[in-house]
């Protein structure tokens, strides 16, 4: 058995350019939120007999969030437009106490020396600026019917809820003859996802030297939680899609012999969510009534993703090389001057995505055997080592409020000791 009490700190704080953001943007907010957590886990475990194994344990939280903004904007009149140039201050503040209860229990099977079975059941529930509670099932297999093969299933159902430190309370009236009206007029709360997962893979040892993995999943959400950067201040803000779905293949490699070692990941994925259903005020009616009736591909989702490295070790020196190939994250699609969707809007939201691009980062790290002191290891890393310029954001799509770009290419030294 074992227990853990957590105690958390958070905040993060946004200073405008007052001047030249209301200039600009119509807006200059300085933006503080906070939060204070406490929580309780519990675990057990106890070995019934031979063939099942028993566990259980419990989760208590409570946390108290606030949230505090000042808005520097101008008036405006039924036309949109500024009839005065001498700014006043917003203030629009919030705080909610958030509680998260949750208890779980489930039992280890040992059907056969090469068959185990997970079941079992956890309960959740929280309240905070939304209510939700949910009994959750559990059930996974790991089969081995050879040797150099396994086999593992299952299916869990999530609840999952919005971060609170993120949610703030915004009165969207104050804002509407001003420099920076809401997009839309409502402002529903963020609300709990819930979410049925489905997995499934094998993992095949082809030798002793190599092995391959292959794995599928599937999740089904209701409310899927997503964050964007939306207003003036870039911080996350929650919120939701009605529906969700997200599938993908993983492909997996290892390769160990001697001093040689090397891996390769590939992966495909599809993520996709349809009717925004809280903080509706960041969207343009348009794109809420594209989305309303249209999937749409997650901000957040790379279609296709590779991955790998190769190592040897030469003594107490070990040279290393690694790669990350990647399909590029979600853009707005723009229409055609002049062309517009059925429901007003000049784009597909998230209907296009970034170039390609690869990163490709080399390294050696050599371990001083410094006698009774123990070992001192010396790394040297280049990050991008080819000097590749690659966009990850360009400042379009949903939730993406700046554009941000890949490292260039870096020298980094290190130095770790053991005790």
């Amino acid at each position: 058995m074992q227990t853990s009490f957590i105690a958390r700190y958070s905040s993060l704080t946004f200073v405008p350019d007052p001047i030249g953001d209301l200039l600009y943007t119509g807006i200059a907010q300085a933006a503080f939120k906070q939060n204070v957590a406490y929580a309780l886990q519990s675990d057990a475990a106890y070995k019934l007999n031979e063939a099942h194994t028993l566990r259980a344990g419990l989760y208590l939280q409570t946390d108290r969030s606030t949230s505090t903004t000042t808005s520097e904007v101008l008036r405006t009149g039924n036309d949109g437009l500024p009839f005065s140039d001498l700014p006043f201050a917003i203030s629009d503040d919030s705080a909610q106490v958030e509680w998260i209860e949750s208890t779980y229990v489930q039992d280890e099977w040992r059907i056969l020396r090469t068959l185990v079975l997970n079941y079992g059941l956890r309960f959740d529930t929280f309240k905070a600026y939304t209510n939700a509670s949910q009994t959750s099932p559990r059930l996974n297999a790991v089969w081995q019917p050879l040797p150099s093969t396994t086999v593992h299933a299952g299916y869990s159902r999530y609840l999952s809820p919005p971060p609170s430190e993120l949610v703030g309370g915004e009165t969207i009236a104050k804002f509407i003859t001003t420099t920076s009206p809401p997009a839309s007029p409502l402002a529903a709360s963020p609300l709990a996802e819930r979410a049925n997962y489905y997995d499934v893979g094998v993992q095949q040892k082809l030798s002793r030297e190599f092995t391959l993995g292959l794995d599928g999943y599937y999740k089904q959400s209701r409310n899927l939680i997503d964050e964007g950067q939306f207003g003036a201040p870039i911080i996350l803000t929650p919120f939701n899609y009605r529906y969700g779905k997200q599938y993908g293949v993983e492909l997996t490699a290892n390769y160990i012999y001697e001093q040689v070692s090397a891996y390769l990941n590939l992966a495909a994925q599809s993520a996709k969510g349809k009717d925004i259903d809280s903080a509706q005020f960041n969207f343009a009616p348009g794109d809420i009534a594209y989305i309303a009736n249209n999937y749409i591909h997650l901000d957040h989702e790379q279609q296709k993703t590779a991955s790998g490295g190769v190592s040897y070790r030469w003594g107490r020196t070990r040279f290393s090389a690694d790669f990350l190939l990647g399909s590029g994250l979600r853009a707005d699609l723009d229409l055609p001057p002049g062309v517009t969707t059925a429901y007003g809007g000049t784009g597909i939201p998230n209907g296009a995505h970034l170039p390609y691009y690869t990163q490709v980062n080399l390294g050696v790290t050599h371990e001083f055997g410094l006698g009774a002191a123990g070992n001192l290891t010396a790394r040297f890393d280049v990050i991008n080592a080819f000097d590749e310029v690659y966009q990850i954001r360009n400042g379009t799509g949903v939730g993406v409020g700046a554009s941000q770009y890949g490292p260039r290419r870096g020298f980094f030294l290190g130095l770790s000791k053991s005790l």
